[in-house]
C-alpha cells in the first residue's frame, strides 16, 4: 500500500472519514476506483469500456490518476497493460514508489470482483467526480456571492456562477494549458482525416459547395459575421406619423430608446432603427377609411384575406366541424399585397384587411377639468365662455355629477362653474364679542364701529396668503394671478388654450381609456347622432376639433372615417362640415335617449366593426424611407393618423437549415427580429420550394400541399431550436446556449441580429456596447466549442459607391466586429439596387475576412420567393 503521507485524503475503509474533528471529505469511492484499475489490467475490453467514461482527473487519489494515465498510454501504443507492464512503465516514469509500488498493483487486481463490470465501476467513479466538481463550483459560487460584486457588475458575477455550473457537467480539466508535444499528434490526425476525405468539409457544412470548399466548413470556436445592408427590410416614408404615449412623432424623427404604441395598445420601446434608405421601390397603400401610407415594396403588414375571414367565420359557427380556424392573418409585404389586392372572384372583391388596434392602454392622468365636462363644452359650448347650450337637462345633471355646478341662466343656456366653496366659519368679534360671518379671512370685527377699536384690543393679524402659490392676497382664497389662471372654469379653459380655439388637448388624447371614453361621451351627448344603419356620427365645422375627435375614436380601437361636405356658414372656415362615422356595439353615450336609439339600430343592422380593407396599392416615385424595430412580442407598432398596425434575414437561416435539416446537427437561432412563426414559415418555403407569398396568401396548389407534406416529416425531426424572445441580453443568450449544449449538444448558434442586442445597462457609447457583445460572443463560441454566426448590418458606405459592393470597413457601429471575427461574409445583391441588372437573381457572398485561409467572392443564386439562397451549380 502507498504511504499514507503521500495521500492525505486516503481513508482505509474506502468511505467517508469517520472522524468528526475534520471537515467532511469530498465525494469519493475508493473501492470503485480500485476495481476500475484492476479490471483494466485484467482485460483489454475493460479498457475500451472505461476510456469512454473516465478521464484521469475523474479519479480522486493522485496515485490512481497516475496508474490510469499509464494504462491508457500502454493501450494507445498497442502494448499489453497488466501488473508487470504497468509497473515497468511507472518505474520508467519514476512514479512507481509514489503509487505504492508493485505490490499495490497486484492488490488492485486481487480486489476487483470481475473485469466484466469495469464499465459500471467507471460510472460510479464518474458520478463521484461530478459531485466533487459540484462541491468545488458551489464553493466558488459562495465566494462570488460574498466577494464577487466588489468592483464587478452583477451580470458578470451571475455569468461566472453559471459558467462554473456548466463546467461541472462538461467535465473540463482544471489545466487548460498543453505542452506542444501533446498537441502535435492530434493536429496530425486531423490533417490525415481531411486528406482521407479528399479535402471535404470537416466542420459544420454551410450548404454552399464553393463556400465549404474554401473554408472547410464552420469550425468549433469560430465567430462568423454575416452582414448586409438592411435594404431588404421593411420601411415607411420619413413623414409617416407614429403615435407615442405622449403625442406624435414621425418615422424620420424617432430614435432608439423612444416609445411608440404597439398593436395591443401598450407602449413599446424602439430597440433599433435603420438609417435613411434611398432609391427603394415605393407604393402608396390606401385603406377603406381614406388613410394613405407610403411604404417600400418589402414593408410588412399583418393582413387577413378573404380565406382567413371565411375560416374564422366558419370556426365561429361550427361549419368546419372542428370549430378551429384553419387559415389565419399573415405577415405580407407591400409587393405581395399589390399582387393579390383583389380576389379571383367574379365580383373582384377586395382581399386584404387590417384589424384595428386595441384601445390605447395608458395610465390615468391628472387633468385640470373633468373629461366628460370638457367633452360637453367642446361639443356644444360657447367658444368665448364656460357655458353650453342643450335641450337635455340630463346633460347638466351629468355635469353636476362630476362635481361642478351647471345653473340654467336662461332657456337652454347653462353655465359651468366650480362647486361653491365652503363658507368661512362664523367667528367672534374681538371688540364686542358678537358672532358674525366675515367676508374675507383676515376680518376680525363685526362692523365699522368695532373696526377702529380692533388695533387697541388685539395684536396685528399677519397678511393672508394664497393657498396655491403662497403669495400675499387681499383676503380672498386665491391671489389675483391664480384666480385668473385657474380660479374659475373659464380661467382653466383659457389656460389650457381651448377658449376661442376649440380642440382636445394632448393630455386628454393620451389619458386612460376611461378618461378618453368620458371625453367622447361628452362630445356625443351634445353633438353626436346615430345613423339609421346604427353607426355613430359626430359632425362639426371646426376642422381641428374634428381631427382631434378622429384621433380620440381610433385611439379607442374603432375604425373611423372622416368625410366633408359644404354647408352654409358665417365664414369660409365654418362653411365645411367634418363628419366622423364609426361603428361599435359599446355604450359610447351617457344620454339615455341616444343610448337607446344606438342599441335599437345596432341590433337591427349588425355590421363588421374594427376592420379596414386595403383598397389600392399603387407604385409611386421613390422617397426616403426608414424602419424601426420595437420590443413588442408580435413586432407590431402603430403608424398613421388612423393608427394602423404595421410590422417590423435569410443567409443565416440557410446555414442553420443546412446543419439541422440536411445533416441532423443541432443548431439554435436566437432571433431578435423575426418571430418563430416567420422563421418556420420561411424554412418550410425553402425546404418544400413553395413560394412564400403563396404560403402567406393561402394560394397553395395541390402540388404545393403534396410537397409540403412530403417534407414535413424530415423537417419535424430536425434538431433546430428557435428563441424569439425580445430584448435578449448577452447573459441570457449565454445561459440558454449552455443549457442547449448540455441537453441537446448543439453544434451551431445563429444570432439574428447583432444590432438589436441590448446590455440592459448604461454604456458610454453604442460602439463600446457592440464591442463588448462581439468579445463575449467570441468567448461563447470558444467555451461551447461551436461555430457562432452573428448577423449584422452594414452602414451606408455601399450606397455611396458606384458598384454598391460592401467592404469590410462597412460593418456598423464597431471595428471590433472585424477584429474578433474569424470570418466575415458580406452579402451583395446587384438587383437590389437596379431591377434590370444583367445579374438579376444572383448574389455575391464576399468572404472579406478568413483567418484560416484565403478570401474570395462566391456567387450563389437567391430565390427570395422561396426565402433562400442556393448554389448556382445545384439548381
Amino acid at each position: 500500500m502507498p504511504d499514507e503521507q503521500e495521500d492525505p485524503y486516503f481513508d482505509s475503509d474506502g468511505g467517508s472519514s469517520s472522524s468528526t474533528t475534520f471537515e467532511r471529505q469530498p465525494p469519493q469511492d475508493l473501492a470503485a476506483e480500485q476495481s476500475v484499475l484492476g479490471g483494466m489490467m485484467l482485460s483489454k475490453d475493460a479498457i475500451a469500456d472505461v476510456v469512454e467514461v473516465l478521464s484521469p482527473n475523474d479519479f480522486y487519489r493522485p496515485a490512481h490518476q497516475a496508474i490510469y494515465d499509464c494504462v491508457l498510454d500502454l493501450y494507445g501504443r498497442g502494448e499489453p497493460a497488466d501488473a508487470i507492464t504497468v509497473s515497468a512503465e511507472l518505474e520508467r516514469r519514476q512514479e512507481l514508489l509514489k503509487v505504492g509500488g508493485a505490490p499495490y498493483l497486484h492488490t488492485l487486481i486481487a480486489t476487483v470482483p470481475t473485469a466484466a463490470n469495469a464499465g459500471y465501476y467507471a460510472e460510479i467513479v464518474s458520478e463521484k467526480a461530478i459531485l466533487r466538481r459540484l462541491v468545488e463550483a458551489g464553493t466558488r459560487i459562495v465566494q462570488l456571492g460574498y466577494h464577487g460584486s466588489e468592483g464587478a457588475a452583477i451580470e458578470e458575477v451571475v455569468d461566472r456562477a453559471q459558467s462554473a455550473i456548466y463546467d461541472v457537467t462538461e467535465r473540463k480539466a482544471s489545466e487548460d494549458y498543453h505542452v506542444l508535444e501533446e498537441l502535435l499528434q492530434p493536429t496530425m490526425d486531423e490533417i490525415d482525416a481531411i486528406a482521407s476525405r479528399g479535402g471535404q468539409s470537416q466542420g459544420i457544412p454551410t450548404g454552399f459547395v464553393d463556400l465549404d470548399g474554401l473554408t472547410n466548413g464552420l469550425h468549433p470556436g469560430q465567430m462568423i459575421i454575416v452582414a448586409a445592408r438592411p435594404g431588404v427590410g421593411k420601411a415607411l416614408s420619413l413623414d409617416t406619423p407614429l403615435p407615442t404615449p405622449d403625442g406624435w412623432t414621425t418615422m424620420g424623427e424617432v430614435a432608439v430608446g423612444d416609445h411608440l404604441i404597439g398593436a395591443d395598445g401598450k407602449p413599446t420601446k424602439v430597440v433599433a432603427a435603420t438609417e435613411v434608405m434611398h432609391d427603394r421601390p415605393c407604393y402608396e397603400v390606401e385603406f377603406s377609411d381614406g388613410t394613405v401610407i407610403t411604404a417600400d415594396a418589402q414593408h410588412q403588414w399583418l393582413t387577413d384575406t378573404r380565406s382567413s375571414r371565411k375560416s374564422a367565420q366558419a370556426a365561429a359557427v361550427g361549419y368546419n366541424r372542428t370549430r378551429n380556424q384553419r387559415t389565419f392573418a399573415e405577415v405580407r409585404t407591400t409587393e405581395e399585397i399589390a399582387a393579390t389586392l383583389r380576389c379571383n372572384t367574379a365580383d373582384r372583391r377586395l382581399n386584404h384587411s387590417v384589424n384595428a388596434a386595441q384601445a390605447l392602454d395608458l395610465p390615468e392622468r391628472e387633468l385640470p377639468i373633468a373629461p366628460y365636462v370638457l367633452g360637453v363644452w367642446l361639443g356644444d359650448g360657447t367658444s368665448a365662455s364656460a357655458a353650453f347650450t342643450s335641450d337635455d337637462p340630463e346633460i347638466a345633471m351629468y355635469v353636476e355629477a362630476e362635481g361642478y355646478r351647471a345653473p340654467q341662466v336662461r332657456y337652454r343656456y347653462y353655465e359651468i362653474q366650480f362647486a361653491e366653496p365652503e363658507p368661512i366659519a362664523e367667528r367672534t368679534c374681538v371688540v364686542c364679542g358678537a358672532e358674525f360671518v366675515p367676508r374675507t379671512s383676515q376680518v376680525r370685527t363685526c362692523g365699522k364701529s368695532c373696526g377702529g377699536k380692533a388695533r387697541l384690543v388685539s395684536e396685528p393679524v399677519s397678511q393672508p396668503t394664497c393657498p396655491d402659490c403662497g403669495k400675499p392676497t387681499c383676503g380672498l382664497r386665491q391671489c389675483e394671478a391664480c384666480r385668473n389662471e385657474r380660479g374659475t372654469v373659464q380661467a382653466l379653459l383659457r389656460t389650457m388654450g381651448v377658449l376661442g380655439n376649440k380642440h382636445i388637448p394632448a393630455e386628454y388624447l393620451r389619458g386612460s381609456e376611461s378618461q378618453r371614453r368620458a371625453v367622447l361621451a361628452g362630445l356625443l351627448d351634445t353633438d353626436g347622432t346615430v345613423a339609421p344603419s346604427g353607426s355613430v356620427q359626430f359632425s362639426v365645422t371646426n376642422e381641428r376639433l374634428a381631427r382631434d375627435a378622429y384621433e380620440l375614436v381610433v385611439g379607442l380601437g374603432y375604425r373611423c372615417t372622416l368625410t366633408t361636405k359644404g354647408v352654409r356658414g358665417r365664414t369660409e372656415a365654418s362653411s365645411t362640415a367634418f363628419t366622423l362615422t364609426f361603428t361599435t356595439q359599446d355604450d359610447v353615450f351617457r344620454l339615455n335617449r341616444k343610448k337607446l336609439v344606438h342599441k335599437e339600430r345596432n341590433a337591427r343592422t349588425p355590421r363588421m366593426a374594427g376592420t379596414r380593407f386595403i383598397t389600392d396599392v399603387r407604385p409611386v416615385a421613390s422617397v426616403p424611407v426608414r424602419c424601426v424595430e420595437v420590443d413588442s412580442p408580435d413586432h407590431l407598432y402603430l403608424a398613421g393618423r388612423s393608427m394602423i398596425p404595421t410590422h417590423n434575414s435569410t443567409l443565416g437561416l440557410d446555414i442553420a437549415r443546412s446543419a439541422s435539416v440536411k445533416h441532423g446537427l443541432g443548431s439554435v437561432i436566437f432571433s431578435l427580429e423575426m418571430s418563430r412563426t416567420e422563421i418556420v414559415m420561411r424554412m418550410l418555403s425553402a425546404e418544400a420550394r413553395i413560394r412564400l407569398g403563396d404560403m402567406r396568401g393561402g394560394r397553395m396548389s395541390d402540388d404545393d400541399w403534396t410537397r409540403l407534406a412530403r417534407r414535413m416529416s424530415e423537417i419535424s425531426e430536425a434538431p433546430l431550436f428557435v428563441d424569439d424572445s425580445p430584448n435578449l441580453t448577452m447573459m441570457e443568450i449565454r445561459a440558454k446556449a449552455r443549457r442547449l449544449k448540455q441537453r441537446h449538444d448543439i453544434q451551431l448558434i445563429v444570432l439574428d441580429y447583432l444590432q438589436l442586442m441590448t446590455s440592459g445597462k448604461r454604456v458610454e457609447s453604442r460602439q463600446q456596447e457592440v464591442s463588448e457583445f462581439s468579445r463575449n460572443l467570441k468567448l461563447l463560441a470558444k467555451e461551447l466549442e461551436v461555430p457562432l454566426i452573428a448577423i449584422s448590418q452594414l452602414n451606408r458606405g455601399p450606397e455611396q459607391r458606384t458598384d454598391k459592393r460592401p467592404q469590410l470597413s462597412d460593418l456598423r457601429e464597431s471595428g471590433s466586429l472585424e477584429q474578433d471575427a474569424d470570418m466575415v461574409i458580406l452579402i451583395h445583391r446587384p438587383d437590389a439596387f437596379e431591377r434590370d441588372d444583367p445579374r438579376m437573381g444572383e448574389a455575391d457572398l464576399i468572404l472579406a475576412k478568413h483567418r484560416a485561409g484565403p478570401t474570395a467572392t462566391i456567387t450563389v443564386a437567391h430565390q427570395l420567393h422561396y426565402s433562400r439562397f442556393v448554389d448556382m451549380a445545384q439548381e
